[in-house]
């Protein structure tokens, strides 16, 4: 039997512990019960969650990856095949195999895939075309489409000077 803490901070026992491929980022564990005879039943945990109330269980799951969070931040310095955020403290090799886009700043819509990542540097299958800056700003996720144009938040010129107009207009009529 495995000794567990759910989600209610309950200690528990359950017969299994396993990274659900059916539910990616939930853990099942599989109980038995103590009062009904030959009753078998699982439950789901949020990853993260069931993780950090229990810690000593990552050896006990299979060699089935966890499910990885996405994640962002702003570049502290770059190389040719490499990009730092020192803000960061990832677990090594945690992001192998995703895609890193590049979603601001200098070196903007480029994608590359993490071949390998420590603390705060992820390093990448190709080199920059244009190497990310302190300008820069990062996406890790899978759900990067490829080419990938970013969209600024500012109006195109010719529609926000018809804009602007409209609203002097509008203003000066108002007085």
């Amino acid at each position: 039997m495995i000794k567990i803490i759910d989600s209610n901070g309950s200690i528990r026992e359950c017969v299994k512990i396993a990274v659900d491929t059916s539910y990616p980022g939930f853990i099942r564990a599989d109980f038995i019960s103590k009062i009904r005879k030959g009753y078998k039943h699982s439950e789901w945990f949020p990853q993260d969650e069931f993780l950090k109330s229990n810690p000593g269980v990552i050896t006990m799951l299979d060699k089935t990856p966890l499910v990885i969070k996405e994640d962002l931040g702003v570049v502290t310095k770059s190389g040719d095949n490499y990009l730092q955020d020192i803000s960061k403290n990832w677990k090594k090799d945690i992001y192998v195999g995703i895609p890193v886009w590049i979603s601001r700043g200098k070196g903007e819509s480029q994608q590359r895939v993490i071949i390998k990542n420590d603390k705060n540097k992820l390093y990448i299958d190709k080199k920059w075309g244009i190497k990310p800056d302190k300008t820069s700003q990062y996406v890790l996720s899978f759900n990067v489409q490829e080419n990938i144009k970013p969209q600024g938040n500012v109006l195109p010129g010719v529609e926000a000077k018809e804009l602007i107009s409209k609203m002097i207009k509008k203003a000066k009529k108002s007085i």
